[in-house]
């Protein structure tokens, strides 16, 4: 009779959809209490039955990842792609999987093309700028971090990526502001306790830095990063034995990092150990690039010398230099202004670490690490001059440069570390800083930019190409009021 067919046909239907429900209701369940085996297969049960449905075929693409096939993943998510091609959500999750498999680039093409699909995708903006910060680009990834904030406050991950971008570029109070208002969405958020313990340090805010630190251990129980940083908390205020065994602790459960080697062969020299200089060695063994480590083993030796002979040897460049800083000199390079003026600089006046005011921008404090044949040659010069100067190994840590674009000012300041201050050590005795003067700007003005030295006093009118040469513990400022641009390049290094 009419119309039999047709209830025939609605209730295939009935029952395919009941089907269809029950299977992406048993795969969501099972992957809540965490049994993904069981929730993959629910959902390849789905997908084999030709059912389709993105939230399904996004979390079997999760789940493949998850369980540790990365290639099955990737290929859920690009089929899945063809079939439902205007779903952000499918180019967000396989942008996870290429940027947790370390293929920042097709993870960043995928991010991008989800945004196109809906702008407005706060997990999508944010995690754009979580690529961002891994690629090294801050200043593009604050614009999408606070577009992310923008649309929705509280995801305290957003605030906490906020505050690492912000740590990351030197402003060092923005990133505690953004770091605490992640702690009050969630206390519990283990990276934020961290790194807010980590900048407090580095502000030697040591009390409150503490605070922080064994939080994020009480979290974590297991996390080295949280007793390798209470051990240079210790080490700094003068525990020194309780500083040795935090710094020995973190060496067992984390072998090949040297800086943990470093630190404890510098707080065993505290303790008189023996075994400090071993532990310089094995830092500069996992790391034989130069570094500060090479600087340690020096000074150590020299020291350890002087105590077998019970007399002093007087080795460091320190007490030999005098009073008056060194001036040489190195022709100005067209193409190096051209590099500084397109390089990415911050606005200096937020930066916690610059002495700088007025109209300043600059850049970090790790500018040889980019990869440009401008800077690679001046680097080689700067070595040149100093060693042969000081006829002794260098060892730059810490490279910059400041562009004064007009009236500014550079406060009276040091160029010393917490390292560095440590007593017995003495590593300031082998610290010297550098200015190389680019452009010097207006010279004629009332306040030209005399480098003002301080204990004992004295001033240097610097001239284009000039570089000035002095002890990073003496007290330095600089004043100026022209309009014309002035640029400087500035490195802290150690002779060793």
């Amino acid at each position: 009779m009419k119309g039999f067919g047709n209830k025939t046909i609605k209730k295939n239907l009935n029952s395919q959809n009941f089907l269809k429900e029950k299977l992406k209701e048993e795969a969501f369940k099972y992957y809540e209490q965490g049994d993904l085996d069981s929730s993959l297969k629910y959902c390849s049960s789905f997908i084999s039955k030709g059912f389709k449905d993105v939230q399904i075929f996004s979390k079997y693409g999760i789940l493949l990842f998850e369980l540790g096939y990365v290639e099955k993943s990737i290929d859920t998510f690009e089929r899945s792609i063809c079939i439902f091609p205007n779903e952000p959500d499918l180019y967000i999750n396989l942008s996870n999987v290429y940027k947790l498999n370390g293929n920042l680039t097709k993870s960043e093409v995928l991010i991008r093309k989800a945004l196109e699909l809906f702008p407005k995708s706060h997990i999508a903006l944010s995690n754009l700028s979580i690529i961002l910060i891994n690629k090294g680009q801050f200043v593009e990834a604050e614009k999408y971090a606070l577009d992310a904030l923008e649309i929705y406050q509280q995801n305290s991950n957003y605030h906490y990526n906020l505050g690492l971008i912000y740590s990351k570029t030197d402003r060092l109070n923005f990133s505690i502001i953004s770091y605490k208002k992640a702690l009050v969405i969630d206390q519990n958020n283990y990276a934020a306790n961290l790194n807010l313990g980590a900048i407090l340090l580095k502000l030697n805010n040591f009390e409150e830095s503490k605070k922080y630190l064994e939080i994020a251990l009480s979290l974590k129980t297991n996390s080295y990063e949280a007793e390798f940083n209470l051990g240079q908390l210790a080490l700094f205020t003068k525990q020194f034995e309780t500083a040795e065994k935090y710094f020995r602790k973190v060496s067992i459960s984390c072998k090949n990092n040297w800086e943990i080697y470093k630190y404890l062969g510098i707080v065993q020299f505290m303790n008189s150990n023996k075994e400090s200089i071993d532990n310089i060695n094995k830092s500069i063994e996992i790391n034989p690039q130069k570094n500060i480590s090479h600087v340690l083993r020096s000074v150590i030796n020299s020291k350890d010398k002087s105590r077998g002979l019970n007399k002093y040897i007087n080795s460091n460049p320190y007490d030999k230099f005098g009073v008056k800083p060194v001036i040489l000199h190195r022709e100005i390079d067209d193409n190096l202004i051209d590099t500084l003026y397109k390089l990415e600089t911050l606005d200096l006046n937020k930066i916690d670490t610059s002495n700088f005011f007025g109209n300043a921008l600059g850049s970090g404090y790790k500018v040889f690490e980019e990869n440009n044949p401008v800077l690679k040659s001046l680097e080689n010069d700067l070595i040149k001059l100093t060693s042969e100067y000081f006829m002794s190994d260098i060892f730059i840590d810490d490279s910059f440069f400041r562009i004064l674009k007009g009236e500014g000012r550079v406060k009276k300041h040091t160029h010393l570390d917490n390292i560095d201050k440590l007593k017995k050590l003495d590593l300031y005795k082998n610290k010297f800083s550098l200015v190389y003067y680019i452009k010097t700007g207006d010279t004629n003005s009332t306040e030209p930019g005399f480098l003002n030295f301080y204990n004992p006093n004295d001033k240097i009118l610097p001239k284009q190409g000039m570089i000035i040469i002095f002890p990073s513990d003496r007290p330095h400022s600089v004043l100026y009021n022209g309009k014309s641009d002035r640029i400087i390049f500035s490195i802290n290094f150690y002779s060793y």
